[in-house]
């Protein structure tokens, strides 16, 4: 089954890790407790999604970026890439 992501997203901060720059697209309040899950990476880039409070929808909450292999400039232009990706109609 392919996945649909469907709601509007944008980046509504960013966040850096020992190991990674993440923007986080959703407030984590809107996801059942401990459903969020990253996807197989793709590059440096790995897409985390988890289950919408009281709904079987499965939504990005956010991108993740190795700190390693990456600069912060260069991990916000790929984020607005997968961005756009996703609104073109491609669900990772």
């Amino acid at each position: 089954m392919q996945q649909q992501y469907r709601r509007p997203k944008n980046i509504i901060e960013w966040k850096r890790t020992p190991g990674r720059y993440v923007a986080i697209l959703e407030p984590l309040e809107q996801f059942e407790l401990r459903s969020i899950k990253e996807l197989p990476p793709k590059g440096p880039e790995t897409i985390l999604v988890g289950t919408l409070r009281g709904t079987d929808d499965v939504e990005w909450y956010a991108l993740a970026y190795n700190r390693m292999e990456l600069e912060p400039e260069e991990a916000r232009t790929l984020a607005r890439q997968a961005l756009e990706r996703w609104r073109n109609g491609e669900s990772t």
